[in-house]
This record gives C-alpha cells, sequence and structure tokens, in this order.
C-alpha cells in the first residue's frame, strides 16, 4: 500500500518539486553520517505525482519504484534512503510524530545538541519558529564542522503559511557573510510546476538586492557548509543596505 499525504498540508512535507531537488542535492551530503531533519518530514503527495517523481529521478540517474519511496506512515526516511541520503533522526518541539530529539528551537540548544550533526535538514520548519534568529543559531551550533544544512522554506505567494517568508539574503548574507559558511547553492522553484529551478546568485551590491517578482508561489532551496567557528562575527546586514 502507498501512501500519499494530503496534496495542500500546511505543515512540514516534502511535495514533488522539493523531493526532486533534494534527489539533485545527494552528492552535497555524500559521506554524512550523523543527520536530523527539523520536524519529522512527510510525503506530501497527490496521486498522480508518485510515477512523476520516479520519472523525475531517472533523469537523475536514481532508478526506483513508488513502492520504494513511500512508507504506509507517510513520513519521508524511505525516499532518503530511496535517493542516497544519509538517515535522518528527526528534531521537534514535542514527541507526537516520534522525534528522537525533543528540543524547543526558539530557545538555545544544551550541549548535548552542539556540534552533534553534519547534516541538517530544514524541510519549512524554521519559518513557523516565532524567533526565527534563534532556530538558525540552533542550527549553526548543533552542526559540526564540515557539516551541511539544507534548508526549503516559503520565498513569495506564501502569505498566512508561517510566521515569515525568506529571501537570499538569509543564505548569502547571513551564512555566508555573517558566519562565513560556504554557500553551496540558492534556488527558487514552485510547489508543483514543472520549470527548472531557478539559481539565485550572491545579491549584494544589486539594486534594491536583486528583488523579483514571481507568478506563483515559490520556495527558496538553500544549501550551505559550515567552515568553523570564530570568537565573534560581523552584524548581519541586509544586502540592499551594504552600500550605503
Amino acid at each position: 500500500m502507498l501512501f500519499y499525504g494530503a496534496g495542500k498540508g500546511q505543515g512540514m512535507g516534502i511535495s514533488i518539486n522539493i523531493a526532486t531537488h533534494m534527489a539533485r542535492c545527494a552528492p552535497l551530503v555524500e559521506g554524512c553520517s550523523d543527520g536530523v531533519m527539523l520536524g519529522r518530514q512527510k510525503m506530501h503527495f497527490r496521486p498522480n505525482w508518485g510515477k512523476r517523481l520516479v520519472a523525475n529521478l531517472a533523469t537523475l540517474g536514481i532508478e526506483t519504484t513508488e513502492g520504494a519511496l513511500f512508507q504506509e506512515d507517510g513520513f519521508c526516511e524511505a525516499f532518503l534512503r530511496a535517493i542516497g541520503w544519509p538517515a535522518l533522526k528527526s528534531l521537534d518541539f514535542s514527541d507526537i510524530e516520534g522525534a528522537e530529539f525533543i528540543h524547543d528551537l526558539s530557545q538555545p540548544v544544551g550541549d548535548d545538541l552542539r556540534r552533534r550533526f553534519d547534516v541538517i535538514y530544514d524541510g519549512g520548519t524554521t519559518e513557523h519558529v516565532f524567533d526565527i534568529a534563534t532556530a538558525f543559531r540552533n542550527v549553526h551550533a548543533m552542526l559540526k564542522d564540515g557539516g551541511v544544512f539544507l534548508s526549503c522554506v516559503g520565498t513569495d505567494g506564501w502569505f498566512g503559511h508561517g510566521f515569515y517568508q525568506v529571501g537570499p539574503d538569509i543564505p548569502w548574507r547571513y551564512w555566508g557573510a555573517t558566519l562565513g559558511y560556504e554557500v553551496l547553492g540558492v534556488w527558487t522553484f514552485s510547489r508543483a510546476g514543472k520549470d527548472e529551478p531557478l539559481l539565485i546568485a550572491d545579491p549584494t551590491h544589486s539594486p534594491r538586492g536583486a528583488t523579483r517578482d514571481f507568478d506563483r508561489p515559490q520556495f527558496l532551496f538553500y544549501a550551505v557548509r559550515k567552515t568553523g567557528e570564530k570568537d565573534s562575527y560581523p552584524p548581519t546586514i541586509q544586502s540592499h543596505y551594504v552600500d550605503y
């Protein structure tokens, strides 16, 4: 029996274009073994998306079946195995969905979680944390040196979905310019459309932060690699204001 989650789910979840892009990014997490996802991710799929995902993965050299991608409880662990990601445990503010680590991301993590993981995946969780800056600082604290953080959050047209929509200044100006992470890639794409992901360059020094308009709701998907920790960090300045 295949399980397809609600097509209009509002919580954390992996839909067709997110799933395909996660597969594209599998080489970025190759060799990682101690991973965690923020919120246990579900497969939010419409019934006709399963065959489409199998076809998409085939173009990436991943031969699989719908039976191998979807598990009966609707969560994503089978999918992660199929696309070559490491096994990810989950961290949540409650154990209602079986998370292995219980922590409120709006509060600083303890020593038991510091530098513990070499890959962290945020599939639309941080935008639902009111103190989103603390959530990002927690990710930084939990990553090992050399670890990879991948995030997929609403960026345009997701009015009412979470507390925040996130723009490219988060990966480029916070993770890159302030914390010194290597920015491995920043993309936008829609939830269900068939257009290829749009690569987003560093907006610094571009007019008004290289703002753009979209004709349908978009996700921002980015991947960054931690290069180490410092005793102090410069302030985070939006790209639009760097040259003021």
